[in-house]
């Protein structure tokens, strides 16, 4: 593998959560027999035409990430002008988004029903650092990336970054475990550590302090620190004695351990949008494939939360593998590849100086409206009997 520089790097992990989470966003919910009876083996991007006739409002524009990219991309905006996650200034991006249609819908696309509970409060004006839910969603580690990628070896500034992007909307210690596990498994990444089982032992190694540092410093704030305080350490490190399993074998001992850590529902998906399960999962596959298509192809595949495990994974085999290391044909079909470009640069260099960042809230805005265009096109097609011609509008 050639040399990479940083810059290559963090071009690699930002691309590589956008491309990843647009890959998974059509299949979100199907599971793996599912994607296969629709579509084979989904190795480019995909409307689900073909899973969801019989709910439009799951369908996607091909290439067009979801809310997992979008909510990174708030975060480079505000460690670019701020230099740190300010919660408040974070709050306002995420509510300008929902706007003017409401905190419901707005330019927000796949909301999960957590982060639609956040923005109402919001709107209600609880301050952002009190709206956190009580649920062990994955949401705060799908959009974590740009927060190790702008201070690399700072890990103090990096551990408060990222508690306050992430209890904005998770205070449960699963989820913010689950957001630092995402952060300094690319932080290691992104500064060249190799691609080997080690990295799983030292991203346990680091989970295991911050974890201990929050239930010092933040127990008054942070839920069910009595029976999972240490949860993403340990499926973190049970991940790293699977590597030599058959597939199907390791991935089962993946939703095994998941349960051990309070699954509610029970995991039933080595890709549930659960952190013990998801995280632990996407470390596996970065170590047990041998190319960011590779790895982004598989996870995807095996349904679930995929936009979510693309996003993640994406994201991890980005900083590993960079940015030339991801297809052509998914960075040519991306939406707003420029505008994601153009903030990792930022990020890598730390400052916006010379570059001209094009404005999140109204690219977003236009990009919701693209996609419904289109949708209301396929849909009146279809509503008229056209359905052969409407599957060539998506």
């Amino acid at each position: 593998m050639p040399h990479l520089s940083r810059v290559d790097r963090v071009r690699g992990c930002l691309l590589g959560l956008a491309v990843g989470d647009a890959l998974g966003a059509p299949l979100e919910g199907l599971s793996s027999q599912q994607i296969k009876s629709h579509y084979g083996c989904v190795q480019n991007y995909v409307d689900g035409v073909r899973a969801w006739k019989r709910k439009p409002y799951r369908w996607r524009l091909r290439g067009l990430y979801s809310d997992d990219t979008q909510q990174a991309l708030a975060l480079c905006e505000v460690l670019i002008d701020d230099r740190r996650i300010a919660p408040e200034r974070l709050a306002d991006l995420y509510l300008a988004l929902a706007r003017p249609k409401g905190a419901f819908v707005g330019a927000h696309r796949g909301l999960g029903r957590s982060f639609r509970q956040v923005l109402s409060l919001l709107e209600h004006g609880v301050p952002a650092h009190l709206c956190g839910q009580p649920t062990p969603g994955i949401g705060a580690a799908m959009r974590i990336a740009p927060v190790p990628l702008y201070f690399g070896e700072e890990l103090g500034a990096m551990f408060e970054s990222v508690m306050a992007a992430s209890l904005i909307t998770h205070r449960d210690i699963r989820s913010l475990s689950g957001a630092l596990a995402v952060a300094h498994a690319i932080r290691r990444l992104a500064a060249g550590q190799p691609r080997e089982p080690s990295l799983m032992l030292w991203v346990a190694s680091d989970l295991l302090r911050d974890e201990q540092r929050i239930a010092s410093d933040y127990a008054d704030r942070v839920l069910r620190l009595d029976r999972h305080a240490r949860s993403l350490s340990r499926a973190v490190a049970h991940a790293e004695s699977l590597l030599d399993l058959p597939r199907e074998r390791a991935l089962q001992a993946l939703v095994d351990e998941a349960n051990r850590h309070g699954a509610e529902p029970p995991c039933k998906r080595a890709t549930q949008g659960f952190p013990p399960a998801c995280i632990p999962t996407c470390l596996y596959l970065l170590m047990t494939t041998e190319s960011f298509e590779e790895a982004v192809i598989e996870v995807v595949n095996l349904g679930g939360d995929t936009d979510t495990a693309g996003a993640i994974l994406g994201a991890m085999a980005g900083a590993h593998y960079g940015a030339e290391a991801i297809p052509e044909r998914w960075l040519a079909g991306l939406q707003n590849r420029e505008g994601i470009e153009v903030r990792a640069l930022a990020l890598a260099q730390r400052s916006a100086v010379g570059l001209r960042i094009p404005d999140l809230i109204a690219t977003e805005h236009e990009l919701t409206r693209k996609e419904e265009a289109i949708l209301e096109e396929f849909l009146s097609f279809a509503r008229g009997g056209g359905d052969h011609g409407a599957n060539q509008v998506l």
